[in-house]
């Protein structure tokens, strides 16, 4: 590109004046002491300013590339805390596992665990708040926990698992208006539903029971064992009161012995016949159709 004669002028004009000015500045050096003096205090004052900015520049990319180094450390450092954090709760579940499997065993009997197996999750999500809530576990295929697996407590009925990630799992809690578990009423034979109908997280439903059940307050609701989701005996409420609903059953209030509110950990319970149970319901499902 080129630049206009004036630029170049002005350019040339600057030089001889800076020339000009330098042969003075060297004169005046040589012929007085005290000008050489000041002359040479000017010069190591602007050699200090830019030595002084070169340093600071210096240091700046110094700070980078430490600071770059910092980060990588500490990526590297919540790595290895994280894998012993991992290490660390691996063994807290095995412990507590086998706490809450003790805990079981005591409320339930051994003998309705059997053929059952167990899994300690964490609960990552719980939500409360809406007519269809719902949990996400820190289980999945990976670790053997797949749909259709019932979620409980040593207090109570959680819910089951309606869908597996590898690492994650969805439960449809107890407390959604679309589940229901099969119960009964006390250690005898009347049998029931048991549902969440919104309002209150502490208390449910149980329909469907029989006008001569006796339903006396304070009655334990057990799950029945009628599903392949649950073994039987274990304890989900309290009956509180109860009506006569159509003239046809009984319909009673239940609070319920989980506190949704308080979950931490969950344990996935699997029942080693679950496959060949359903295979058998829906040969039945089949049949009852073809009729």
């Amino acid at each position: 590109m080129k630049l206009p004669p004036l630029i170049y002028n002005s350019i040339g004009k600057f030089l001889v004046f800076a020339a000009l000015e330098a042969v003075c500045l060297i004169l005046i050096a040589r012929n007085s002491t005290v000008q050489s003096s000041r002359v040479m205090e000017g010069v190591r004052t602007v050699y200090s300013f830019f030595w002084e900015k070169t340093t600071a520049v210096k240091n700046y990319t110094a700070l980078r590339h430490a600071n770059r180094n910092l980060m990588e450390e500490n990526a590297w450092l919540l790595e290895q805390n994280a894998k012993f954090r991992e290490y660390i709760v691996r063994l807290q579940g095995e412990d507590r596992l086998a706490e809450l499997s003790a805990q079981m065993s005591g409320n339930i009997g051994d003998s309705a665990l059997a053929g059952y197996s167990f899994t300690l999750a964490k609960v990552i999500k719980n939500t409360l708040g809406t007519t269809h809530n719902y949990l996400i576990i820190d289980k999945g295929t990976k670790d053997g926990v797949t749909e259709d697996l019932g979620v409980i407590t040593p207090s109570g009925v959680v819910g089951i698992i309606r869908a597996s990630g590898p690492r994650f799992s969805y439960v449809m809690s107890l407390l959604n208006l679309r589940q229901s578990i099969s119960v009964k009423l006390g250690r005898g034979s009347a049998l029931g539903t048991l549902k969440w109908e919104g309002g209150s997280i502490r208390k449910a439903c149980l329909t469907e029971v029989a006008l001569n059940a006796e339903v006396n307050k304070g009655d334990t609701v057990f799950t029945s064992g009628n599903s392949s989701f649950f073994p039987p005996d274990i304890p989900v409420g309290k009956a509180l009161s109860y009506t006569i609903e159509d003239g046809m059953y009984k319909r009673v209030e239940v609070e319920l012995l989980q506190d949704f509110s308080s979950l931490d950990h969950v344990i996935v319970i699997k029942n080693s016949d679950k496959r060949e149970i359903d295979s058998l319901s829906a040969i039945n499902a089949a049949y009852i159709e073809k009729k």
